[in-house]
């Protein structure tokens, strides 16, 4: 049995012309979220580099907070935060941020989008997700020559989430470190890790072929 992983998580919103950055509140978090979400306006709206290729729509919405719980949001925004004390802060962008696009997704540049929500985390107590959420994953099987695809997700109210978060984390702030395209080592160790306490409720066996995954939808 030959096995093949791939990584399926809900990162941050890189395609079309948003960006999200993800958080989770922890038990040492004193600011409400619309605090937390006035603070880190005046931290965007004062950088130039952020600024620079950044829609403007008033100071009230250029930056907008998607949290848990909201159940005005579109189905697929709630599912980005569908666990228990996370949040987002979302803004948008003009296609030519691509042009500077170190000042958007680069944690090595000082003053990007994703560095200065790094350090935010860090000053105000919070769990900062540089890879988006845990969510879910394939993995490839080769069983007597014929592949199997199976489907890892993770439930949000797992009764084991505040350690897959743990886990997760320590995973994101791995990969922070490595190159974006740094041959991922970690992923192996950490997928066997969430596997052992996670709800297996949702593995299944996925066949793939010209058209595209099947059974992927619920």
């Amino acid at each position: 049995m030959e096995i093949e992983e791939c990584l399926v998580a809900r990162k941050f919103k890189m395609g079309g012309e948003g960006l999200s950055v993800s958080f989770r509140r922890t038990n040492k978090t004193t600011k409400s979220n619309q605090e937390l979400l006035k603070e880190f306006k005046v931290l965007v709206y004062s950088n130039k580099k952020i600024m620079s290729h950044m829609k403007w729509y008033g100071k009230e919405h250029s930056v907008e907070l998607v949290e848990h719980g909201d159940t005005y949001q579109p189905y697929w925004r709630q599912e980005d935060v569908a666990i228990k004390d996370t949040f987002q802060f979302h803004i948008s962008l003009y296609e030519s941020w691509h042009e500077d696009a170190n000042y958007y997704e680069c944690h090595k540049t000082e003053g990007s989008f994703v560095s200065t929500a790094r350090d935010f985390a860090k000053e105000n107590s919070l769990m900062y997700f540089s890879q988006g959420f845990p969510a879910e994953w394939i993995e490839q099987e080769i069983i007597d020559g014929e592949k199997h695809w199976n489907h890892f997700k993770v439930k949000p109210d797992d009764k084991n989430i505040d350690k897959i978060c743990e886990i997760w984390h320590n995973y994101c702030d791995y990969k922070m470190k490595k190159d974006f395209d740094s041959e991922d080592k970690a992923w192996g160790e950490v997928s066997k890790k969430l596997k052992n306490i996670m709800n297996l409720e949702e593995k299944r066996d996925l066949k793939y072929d010209s058209v595209g995954w099947k059974e992927w939808s619920e």
